[in-house]
């Protein structure tokens, strides 16, 4: 089952996490510095985030997933795009990349694991994909911190519920909020998603948000802006 971009092709119907509104939102809203040479990708999946941001930058960019088929799937995807050459997908978990690689990377991306004490599918890569019983945001923190260049940036895409605690996880370690973008699905609905950008130095925070649809189910001018790179068509 193929997903099209406007520069790539992706193949999601074996990864954890398939192409969805989260992945495309944090690929597309993350900005890349001119100065980054490295980026990595946490919980991979099929590439999705990873190719995005191939497309909008000439770094490397490493994705690593601990569910075998998704790496599998995204290397495939790799090998039939045009940005190849900039991408190196691995199957480990996050703690064993941490234990064993010397790199430090200017740009760290994830839409990580978020149900804590859920109650776990009988599907185990949806178990791996949504819930913490693998990463935890701890380790999820403590482990952007050991691999992130001093001036690099952590950008990542979670449930609103979720932020306040994650913000207090992250400050603790030494990484500080300076963009957030609540995401309405609707007008009239709650915020379900939220983007935070991080960095080692405190700053005034910059505050945000986006509506996906309106109330007729169209997608909003704010997210076709966003995006209009990335979709084929609307």
């Amino acid at each position: 089952m193929d997903f099209n971009f406007k520069q790539f092709s992706l193949n999601h119907s074996h990864s954890t996490l398939k192409v969805g509104t989260d992945a495309v939102l944090l690929g597309a809203w993350t900005e890349i510095s001119s100065h980054a040479k490295n980026i990595l990708d946490i919980g991979c999946g099929c590439g999705v985030i990873a190719m995005i941001l191939a497309q909008k930058s000439n770094c490397r960019i490493v994705g690593i997933d601990i569910h075998r088929s998704s790496v599998d799937e995204a290397q495939e995807n790799a090998q039939h795009s045009k940005f190849c050459n900039q991408l190196d997908f691995k199957w480990l978990s996050l703690q064993d990349f941490v234990a064993t690689t010397t790199e430090k990377f200017d740009l760290i991306v994830s839409n990580p694991p978020f149900f804590d004490h859920a109650l776990l599918s009988p599907i185990e890569k949806r178990n791996l994909s949504k819930h913490t019983q693998t990463l935890s945001f701890e380790d999820l923190v403590f482990s952007v911190c050991k691999l992130l260049t001093n001036k690099g940036k952590f950008a990542v895409i979670l449930p609103d519920y979720s932020v306040e605690n994650f913000e207090n996880i992250c400050s603790r370690n030494g990484l500080f909020c300076q963009k957030l973008c609540r995401i309405y699905p609707k007008p009239n609905k709650n915020v379900n998603r939220t983007m935070l950008l991080f960095a080692r130095g405190k700053t005034n925070k910059v505050v945000d948000s986006m509506i996906i649809r309106t109330i007729d189910n169209e997608y909003t001018q704010a997210y076709k802006n966003l995006t209009k790179d990335f979709y084929l068509k609307f």
